[in-house]
């Protein structure tokens, strides 16, 4: 029981390493990154095309400026977040998942740019445009800066983690946690699931902006799909040729 006992709080304590590393990485970036936010703050509402932008409080254009940094931060902080999860699971994994889950932290890296792009370029000026669409000539938007940073980030955060989830669902086929016949009759359960995800992540309500963000994230999980039932049945196929080329003893 003692060991029990001391193995879990050795876990707890690994975790809390690991976490107090990512914030580290996170706070020094910021830092840095605070340094850059006007300019990075005139371009995005440059290239939105707004006249200017509106702060309403005092303190609000400063507060702004932090969730610039800390949004720079977090970005620039991914890859080192990556590992140092992969770097708390990695040990209770084997040889065999350790390497699957090691190459994957690349794809999900891959992945996350993937999502910021289609997030800063499709995502936001489509959803923008669809949005302030319903203002008249006597209905104007008068936009605050604090929200409007507030919704471009949630866009680009939201499209990263979400791109990952094709990502997650291909590396638990390949560990064999799920099957994909099993995905595959339950594809429904999943278009929901997905669905779902996608309505609590994406910052607006709208269903535009919904439809917008769910038709990669569904050919990203068809495509994982498939290209685990092709490998799965290529691992197969090479399994039951070791087989019969096995001598029996």
């Amino acid at each position: 029981m003692s060991e029990k006992k001391l193995s879990f709080i050795d876990h707890l304590e690994e975790l809390r390493k690991r976490i107090i590393y990512s914030i580290i990485c996170i706070v020094v970036f910021s830092i840095i990154g605070f340094f850059f936010t006007k300019n990075l703050l005139n371009t995005i509402i440059s290239q939105a095309q707004l006249e200017s932008t509106y702060f309403f409080a005092p303190l609000e254009a400063f507060t702004t400026q932090i969730k610039i940094a800390i949004f720079i931060g977090i970005f620039i902080s991914f890859p080192f977040i990556l590992y140092q999860s992969w770097a708390f699971i990695g040990p209770g994994l084997t040889r065999t998942e350790r390497k699957i889950s090691f190459s994957y932290m690349f794809f999900g890296l891959l992945l996350f740019l993937t999502g910021n792009l289609f997030g800063y370029f499709i995502l936001i000026p489509l959803g923008l445009r669809f949005l302030l669409g319903f203002g008249t000539e006597y209905l104007q938007p008068l936009m605050n800066v604090s929200k409007y940073i507030g919704f471009i980030f949630w866009c680009l955060l939201g499209s990263g983690i979400l791109f990952q989830l094709p990502l997650m669902l291909f590396f638990l086929i390949k560990l064999g946690v799920v099957d994909v016949e099993t995905i595959r009759k339950h594809r429904p359960e999943a278009i929901v699931i997905i669905l779902i995800l996608c309505a609590i992540i994406t910052p607006t309500g709208d269903f535009f902006t919904l439809l917008l963000i769910t038709i990669p994230l569904l050919m990203l999980f068809e495509l994982s799909v498939l290209i685990a039932g092709f490998t799965d049945k290529k691992s197969k196929k090479h399994r039951l040729t070791e087989n019969r080329n096995f001598p029996a003893s």
